[in-house]
Formats: C-alpha cells, sequence, structure tokens
C-alpha cells in the first residue's frame, strides 16, 4: 500500500508539473511568438542538454528535455531559419529552407545559433524579483532551457514596459529586457522606445553592424572587453559590464567557440538586424526605387526606410500577423532587392573577407532614411484599436 501511495503522489506531481507546462504553452502561443517580427525557432546543444540534465531534479531529467522540445515546435516559427537558408543556397522550399538542425545542409549551425541570439541571448539570473525564478539564480537562462522562467521574465518586461520602465544599462537588468523592451531592440531593427529619432536608432544598428561584422571576419578580438572596443557607442551599452565578445554571445555553452563557428556565430547575428528591417512590425520602408547604392553602383538600392517602430506601445496581436512565414512569403515575392537579396551581399563580403569600410558603404545605402528626425511610434498599422 505504501508504494501505491507512493506511485499515486508521483503520477500526481507529474499530472500538476504536465499541466503547469501545458498552461505556459498556451501562454507562449499567445504571448512570447508575438514579439519577434520574423519568429525563430530554438534549439539546444549537446553540452547545453547535458548542463540541463544535471540542473533539474533527478525525477524529471527525461521529461523535461521532452517538454521543452514540444513547446519549441509548436508555439514557434522558423522565419529567420528559412530566410538564412535561402541566403545559403536554398531554393525557398519551405519544407527544406526551414530546416535548422545539424542536418541542415545549407546554413552552418553556427549561424544559424547566431542569428537566433538576437531573439535569445543568454543571461545569467543573478537576481530577480519574479518569485518563480528565484530558484534559478546563478543559472544561465536560454530557451529551450528553463523556457518556463525564461517565459515569466519575459512577460515582467513586457508587463513592465508597457507601463512605460525603460531597460538599459544603468537598469541592471537582464539582455533579455533589454533586447525586446528596451536600448537593444535596434538588434531587431526597432527603435528603443516612441520618440527615438531615425538617425539615433540607426546609429546604433551600424554600431552593431560595425562590431558584427568586423568580429566576423577576424578584425576584433573576442576577448577583449566590449566597452573598450574602441566602436563609438559600445562603451554605453555595456559601460558597467566587464563582458567579453564570447561571454556576451555563447555564455554557459562553448559550443560554437571554434574560430570558425564564432566568425559564423557573428555573422547570423548581423543577419538578423538585417533581415528584420525589411518586416512590416519593424521599420516602414517606401517601396524600392529602381536606383542604385551612390556608392556601391553595381548594387541596386532597397527602399527608404521612413520610420522606425518601437514594440511597447504596439498592438501584439497585429505585430504578431507580421510574424508569419506568409509574411517574409509576400516579401519576397514582391520586394526587391529584398532581406535575402541584401543578406546574400553581406555572405559575399564575409566569404572573401571584405574590410569593413566596403559593407559600411553598403548598409548605408541599405538604412538609408527618409527623414533622420522622423520620430519612432507604434507604427499606424500597429497601434492598438
Amino acid at each position: 500500500m505504501k508504494g501505491m501511495t507512493f506511485l499515486r503522489t508521483i503520477l500526481n506531481v507529474l499530472g500538476r508539473l504536465t499541466t503547469l507546462w501545458l498552461t505556459v504553452l498556451c501562454l507562449l502561443a499567445g504571448g512570447v511568438i508575438q514579439a519577434d517580427a520574423f519568429c525563430i525557432e530554438p534549439i539546444g546543444t549537446k553540452r547545453g542538454n547535458t548542463v540541463m540534465y544535471f540542473k533539474v531534479p533527478a525525477l524529471f531529467r527525461f521529461w523535461y528535455p521532452t517538454a521543452s522540445r514540444i513547446a519549441t515546435d509548436l508555439f514557434t516559427t522558423p522565419v529567420h531559419e528559412r530566410a538564412t537558408n535561402i541566403i545559403y543556397g536554398c531554393n525557398n522550399d519551405e519544407n527544406k529552407c526551414t530546416n535548422n538542425g545539424d542536418s541542415n545542409p545549407y546554413a552552418t549551425p553556427a549561424i544559424m545559433a547566431g542569428n537566433r541570439w538576437n531573439d535569445n541571448p543568454p543571461f545569467q539570473l543573478t537576481s530577480t524579483r519574479t518569485r518563480f525564478c528565484k530558484k534559478y539564480v546563478g543559472t544561465t537562462i536560454k530557451a529551450p532551457y528553463f523556457e518556463e522562467c525564461w517565459y515569466m521574465l519575459f512577460r515582467d518586461g513586457e508587463k513592465r514596459a508597457e507601463k512605460g520602465e525603460y531597460f538599459d544599462a544603468d537598469s541592471e537588468t537582464v539582455l533579455l529586457y533589454r533586447v525586446h523592451f528596451g536600448d537593444m531592440q535596434f538588434l531587431h531593427s526597432m527603435a528603443s522606445r516612441d520618440g527615438e529619432e531615425a538617425q539615433s536608432t540607426k546609429g546604433k544598428i551600424m554600431m552593431w553592424a560595425e562590431f558584427a561584422y568586423r568580429l566576423a571576419i577576424g578584425d576584433i578580438d573576442r576577448g577583449i572587453e566590449l566597452r573598450k572596443i574602441g566602436i563609438p557607442g559600445m562603451e554605453t551599452l555595456f559601460k558597467n559590464r566587464g563582458w567579453t565578445a564570447q561571454q556576451l554571445f555563447t555564455r554557459g555553452d562553448p559550443t560554437y567557440r571554434s574560430e570558425k563557428d564564432f566568425r559564423d556565430f557573428a555573422l547570423g547575428s548581423l543577419l538578423h538586424l538585417i533581415q528584420d528591417s525589411f518586416s512590416l512590425s519593424h521599420t516602414e520602408r517606401d517601396e524600392a526605387s529602381g536606383a542604385k547604392c551612390e556608392a556601391v553602383p553595381e548594387l541596386y538600392k532597397p527602399g527608404k526606410i521612413l520610420s522606425f517602430h518601437s514594440y511597447a506601445n504596439q498592438d501584439k496581436r497585429k505585430h504578431a500577423d507580421a510574424d508569419k512565414q506568409a509574411a517574409l512569403s509576400i516579401h519576397l515575392a514582391k520586394d526587391q532587392p529584398n532581406a535575402v537579396d541584401v543578406g546574400k551581399t553581406l555572405k559575399t563580403h564575409y566569404d572573401l573577407k571584405k574590410p569593413w569600410e566596403e559593407i559600411r558603404q553598403y548598409l548605408e545605402c541599405v538604412f538609408e532614411l527618409e527623414d533622420p528626425m522622423a520620430k519612432a511610434g507604434p507604427g499606424k498599422d500597429f497601434q492598438p484599436d
């Protein structure tokens, strides 16, 4: 009888945890995936799986990875992965081009990991006001690992941003808050808040482009502190952090720290930023005019950026509508040059190890502004009803 009672207790606990996890899944479906125009599908690594194995209680070691995989498969969409694979030679077949595992014959796993980093940077939780996550203090958090805590923190940041709170280096919040709701929204080609001038957003985009591209071609040592790297703006972004590029990109998981992998990883982050600049919920672009870039006359100019959007006051459902595979399909069909065309040019420069100055001239054209003083806002098509 005692054995049966113990078994029933275990089954009840598992049932409650399964219910909790399914609840989180439903919340994920209605919440997290709305934040990113052109979605990603986070996947783990062998080393990450090993760390996770020893971090969770023994009773749940085999259950938890399966639940995380179900959450990822059901409620995320590999739109960035599809765009990146097309850049690397996939023929735009939606089934083939969305493959982001180790068997993917197009973009390397490191490129894909860097491409997902902008939405899903690893961060060490040093403290939290979110009670559910207190047990994870001292742990490196990154989806699909500790996904339930990741979601709780995301929702906390979203709610606080809606109330007007701003997350920057001085806020001492984790990267997740900053990249989605704070000063690092430029990683998605978005303004950090309403009212930010387009020239300010573009300046931060070009700052990151220089950092990521020079890191990719080996022009920057990954071990130098980011605040001492010599690129204007980086000292403000990381002024109270002694992080290096390696710590920023691959904290808690050394899978992509070989020389080639790390460089690919950096390029993937830049590709993400460029891809998001063609999302309707992130920027408003004019239609391409057929003109060529003045400084790079062999290349055509995308539509000028009329304004950057900011996320906090957008209608989350409307934002989500621009976040599907269909949105990418429409963009690729009607716009030329498009996100893939620009990505292919960037890849060519990277493969040839062209200096930053050459790609800078092209990216200045890709991010050409109609009005440098244009103020950011939710965007007329993404305002709440």
